[in-house]
């Protein structure tokens, strides 16, 4: 991002540059230093009127297994607590949590995802791999044999 275009834009809303010991609103840096600073060890937590340009494990968002990891730790906490948000039709899906189609994550999920699979043959699947982004390795399979197990 062209850092001119940021600067522009934050004068044109009267906000200005401030030191670090002073109050702020937005704290605008790279990965790393947010990480250092923002981290649970250091302690440091937000106030209600401030925001960064980065979340600490920014990554558990953008990286899709871990994306669905963690809606799924959600939906079983939802249903722990039985909050009504983990309600499910009679099929057994959610009807507040169904945003995410049914997912696996290969190697370890294999043997679901075949059962799956076989369940819907005529189906095709979507295979995204871990840790690529913008489209990079994405193929789709109709066929088990397609896949590398």
């Amino acid at each position: 991002m062209d850092k001119s275009v940021l600067i522009s834009n934050f004068e044109k809303r009267g906000w200005i540059p401030v030191g670090p010991e002073d109050d702020w609103n937005v704290y605008w840096s790279s990965v790393l230093t947010v990480r250092n600073i923002f981290s649970v060890e250091t302690g440091y937590r937000l106030s209600d009127n401030q925001i960064i340009n980065h979340y600490p494990n920014h990554y558990e968002l953008t990286r899709k297994d871990l994306m669905v990891r963690n809606i799924k730790r959600y939906r079983r906490e939802m249903e722990r607590e039985n909050s009504p948000l983990s309600e499910k039709d009679e099929n057994g899906k959610y009807v507040h949590l169904d945003f995410i189609p049914v997912t696996f994550i290969l190697p370890a999920d294999y043997n679901m995802f075949v059962e799956e699979f076989r369940k819907n043959p005529s189906s095709t699947w979507i295979m995204k791999p871990c840790g690529k982004s913008q489209g990079v390795g994405i193929f789709l399979i109709n066929k088990l044999s397609q896949l590398k197990r």
